[in-house]
């Protein structure tokens, strides 16, 4: 028996585009999240280069302090001064005992404000520290 060729293109098959829709709002609103979280994170400054730096491979559960050349001091990226650092830091500590350290300071930052913040947080009890340092392609 043959079917008929006007009875095979007959039920076109049908596509359905609200699950489409659906996937393309929700990948638009994770970007939007990401890209601002990406940006409310950073402070922009020139880290200093050094062509020996290794990068570490626990980064991400570390506190990050940054200081910019004016010796502006941001927790993450919130300004703060020296006594709420501390505050911060104490707290931070309070709650996470094996805190650890991610300090970036632009490479035009006087040595007397990171040391500061090193004194600071040797009072609160963190001594692991890392230094933010830019590695050049060779």
């Amino acid at each position: 028996m043959q079917i008929p060729v006007e009875k095979l293109f007959e039920d076109d098959a049908q596509f359905e585009m609200t699950p489409m829709i659906d996937m393309v709002f929700l990948l638009l609103v994770f970007f939007m999240c990401a890209s601002h979280m990406s940006t409310v994170q950073n402070v922009e400054m020139e880290i200093p280069t050094a062509s020996k730096a290794v990068v570490p491979k626990e980064r991400p559960e570390r506190f990050t302090v940054n200081i910019t050349r004016d010796g502006t001091i941001y927790s993450g990226s919130q300004v703060v001064t020296l006594d709420q650092l501390r505050d911060i830091v104490k707290s931070t500590k309070d709650s996470m005992p094996e805190m650890k350290l991610y300090l970036r300071a632009d490479q035009e930052t006087a040595h007397r404000h990171v040391k500061k913040v090193m004194n600071i947080m040797g009072e609160v009890g963190v001594d692991d520290f890392i230094f933010g340092a830019f590695i050049p392609d060779n």
